[in-house]
């Protein structure tokens, strides 16, 4: 019955309540500093995977490759139910970003998300024009608002992706140490206040197999849903804590933060998303002219 449960609420869930589970693993696990790469390179590559559990329950995993150059950044991601989620509430999501970086700053200029669920797709894609950072959407279908709270132009504009958003804290991560920051995001069919909280330095132990093993920076991260969400749903019936989902964060080569641990508490038991860490595949993307 559990089972069925929990099924329910992954499926059910939107892709700003998803962002602590199927999405924040693809966001999070963003390379916002990566090492320098070595000569005759362009740039890096990064592919990862992370598995979603309930218990002992596998339940859903993500997957996303990123490439980085001196002044560009892209990624293409996905996740899944898997498991006894699958065939209850089977839901598949695609994702992909595209930005540059300008004095240090990662600065979106497109986002395209897609989910499928209960056989419905949804798709949405948001372009930040490069003069003026006007962002424009075109969504398939249009927002439902008998069922979600409508969007603001004023809670749009200014608003940086998700996934740029967690470039830019994980950014701040390496300039500080510290993992305190605040971000106004919108993912084309929601907006949102992501406020992410340093909870100090802590050392994880491998609970299963592949996963990580030393000193990690543990964050809490809490979101404030402003436009797009649902009329009624139980993730926002209750206000979030700062440690209600904590981001375990490892600095897994100099130079080079990861997620390694994602914790959510949910109102059906906590749901833990690791990196496998024999997925984490990084590559210089060689220079043809060297």
């Amino acid at each position: 019955m559990k089972q069925v449960r929990i099924s329910k609420y992954l499926g059910g869930m939107s892709f700003l309540s998803l962002l602590p589970v199927f999405l924040v693993v693809p966001v999070v696990l963003v390379l916002v500093v990566v090492a320098p790469s070595p000569a005759h390179a362009t740039g890096t590559t990064f592919d990862l995977r992370y598995e979603m559990q309930w218990g002992n329950v596998n339940v859903g995993e993500a997957e996303a490759s990123w490439v980085f150059t001196p002044n560009t950044f892209e990624m293409v991601a996905k996740s899944r139910t898997v498991g006894i989620s699958d065939k209850i509430r089977k839901y598949r999501g695609n994702s992909a970003v595209q930005g540059r970086i300008h004095n240090d700053t990662h600065i979106p200029e497109s986002l395209n998300i897609k989910g499928i669920y209960k056989g419905l797709e949804r798709d949405a894609t948001s372009i930040w024009n490069r003069d003026d950072g006007q962002i424009s959407t075109v969504r398939t279908p249009a927002l439902d608002l008998e069922k979600v709270h409508p969007l603001q132009n004023r809670r749009i504009q200014g608003s940086v992706d998700p996934f740029t958003a967690m470039l830019r804290a994980l950014h701040t991560v390496k300039l500080t140490g510290s993992c305190d920051s605040s971000h106004k995001i919108y993912d084309g069919l929601r907006t949102a206040e992501l406020r992410i909280h340093d909870l100090g330095i802590q050392r994880l132990t491998p609970d299963r197999p592949n996963s990580f093993d030393g000193e990690v920076i543990k964050c809490g991260l809490t979101s404030k849903p402003t436009g797009g969400h649902r009329l009624k749903s139980r993730w926002t019936k209750k206000e979030r804590k700062i440690d209600d989902t904590i981001i375990f964060i490892a600095e897994i080569e100099p130079g080079l933060y990861l997620p390694v641990r994602i914790e959510i508490k949910t109102f059906l038991g906590k749901i833990t998303t690791r990196l496998v860490m024999t997925s984490l595949s990084i590559k210089a993307i060689a220079d043809d002219a060297g």
